[in-house]
């Protein structure tokens, strides 16, 4: 799995980027199989009169097909990377308990 991060230096630095990779790949770790790869953007929110300072945004590339996109922001950098990071692993989370249910005949409906 590839783990692509981009970060302006006004949002983040080579520690944040670094800490983003980490968690990213520790709340993907599981999933490979169904997972590609990831982008982590982090950058500066745009939108000056909400508190959050920094959006981080994590695509998933997943496998066969298909993609999966959260984003998160926080004062600073490393609270928008645990909480994309939060999400996305939520999601992923909710993908495979969807899977095991389509799996057991469970969750699936019949015409």
């Amino acid at each position: 799995m590839r783990i692509e991060v981009i970060g302006d230096d006004s949002s983040s630095n080579t520690q944040a980027r670094t800490y983003a990779e980490y968690r990213v790949f520790a709340a993907l770790a599981r999933h490979t199989a169904r997972v590609r790869g990831a982008r982590v953007v982090l950058r500066r929110n745009d939108v000056r009169r909400k508190c959050e300072e920094v959006v981080c945004t994590v695509t998933l590339a997943l496998a066969p097909s298909g993609s999966a996109r959260t984003r998160a922001g926080g004062q600073h950098a490393y609270a928008a990377i645990n909480r994309a990071v939060q999400r996305i692993g939520d999601l992923m989370h909710r993908r495979a308990a969807q899977s095991v249910e389509g799996v057991s005949g469970r969750g699936s409906f019949t015409t």
